[in-house]
């Protein structure tokens, strides 16, 4: 009925009534139908929501296939998934460029829990946090300096360089030639620290020993490892360390062809040559990473640095090799006791 002839029946207050009622029935429905979607979008890929699972990414510099640094975080999220309240999703091979960007497609499917594998990761993590604040960020490694770091913000500075000290420690028990050779991987702080760590370790028990070190400048390299450990070995080194994640790999075989002696790093790799291997310095990872979920259900995740070495026993060795005679395993890990006791204090040198 249109506004002239209402009028004309005396009819057009209720057409204005009938006008409003609809306006407000429409409202009202528009209102709902935005509430039912802001609700579908919050609880889109919500863990805790759907089947009370926390949702835990990682990222990775490397492959899960390093048997080093990025298999042992590989590790501690299986762990956390076997434990049966994570739900886990991971990416390898992680660019420096594409950094944030991974941390932001996580964080934007609703992950509880985004861990970045590395020192790198940490700016990164520091800029993408301010914008989730929902979600918790977590970085294996050192934390950038001076950084303001949020509340849903945790950082582990593993102090690995005293780990590298004890098997700098053995190595220089060990030489018979007094010539070690080291192979590390990109020049970046925790493996400067790392190799300065090992070299003194190594000479505090043997003043005359060498190390022939080379940082090769990449973790993803295999060939560079191994012609860098064969240039070590043919400059007399009786012993190979190495610290290259998947570059180390070839370090290994160089040494595996020549019957050397190996100092290995990430996890226990002694299976890869079980004769030749006298140890491996190592960070427990899958202990960190895993602690990192209990942190987030007590309340108390977030919001510092932790730094954490052999005493707190994040930082070790792994058994000794068999070649190893008990009294120099016996020194050795009389040397660790005085680094737990305080009575030592590992030189931690980023330069």
């Amino acid at each position: 009925m249109n506004y002239k002839l209402a009028k004309e029946y005396g009819l057009e207050n209720k057409l204005k009534r009938s006008k409003n009622m609809k306006k407000i029935i429409f409202s009202l429905m528009l209102v709902v139908l935005i509430l039912g979607v802001l609700v579908g979008c919050g609880n889109k890929g919500t863990s805790n929501d759907s089947n009370g699972k926390m949702r835990v990414a990682l990222l990775l510099p490397g492959s899960i296939n390093d048997g080093s640094w990025n298999t042992a975080a590989y590790n501690g999220l299986k762990e956390m998934e076997a434990k049966g309240d994570f739900e886990i999703a991971f990416t390898e091979k992680v660019a420096v460029n594409d950094i944030e960007e991974a941390f932001m497609n996580y964080a934007r499917t609703g992950y509880d829990l985004v861990i970045g594998h590395g020192f790198e990761f940490g700016e990164p993590a520091l800029r993408v946090a301010k914008d989730f604040p929902e979600v918790n960020f977590y970085v294996s490694g050192k934390a950038p300096e001076n950084a303001e770091i949020g509340k849903n913000v945790g950082f582990i500075d593993q102090k690995e360089f005293e780990g590298a000290y004890l098997a700098g420690v053995l190595a220089g028990l060990m030489t018979e030639s007094n010539k070690v050779g080291y192979v590390g991987g990109m020049k970046i702080p925790i493996q400067i620290a790392n190799y300065n760590a090992f070299e003194a370790g190594a000479k505090s028990v043997n003043p005359d020993v060498k190390i022939l070190g080379v940082l090769t400048g990449t973790f993803e390299d295999p060939g560079k490892g191994k012609e860098a450990a064969l240039a070590q070995i043919d400059n007399g080194a009786d012993i190979i360390a190495q610290a290259a994640d998947s570059t180390g790999v070839g370090a290994i075989e160089a040494a595996k062809a020549n019957n050397i002696k190996l100092i290995g790093y990430g996890t226990d790799q002694s299976d890869l040559a079980p004769t030749l291997f006298l140890t491996c310095f190592f960070s427990d990872i899958p202990k960190a990473i895993g602690m990192q979920g209990d942190k987030i259900k007590e309340g108390s995740f977030g919001g510092d640095v932790w730094k954490a070495g052999i005493k707190e026993g994040i930082v070790d060795i792994t058994k000794f090799g068999d070649s190893v005679p008990a009294d120099i395993a016996a020194k050795v890990n009389a040397i660790k006791q005085d680094i737990i006791d305080g009575k030592i204090k590992v030189p931690e040198i980023y330069q």
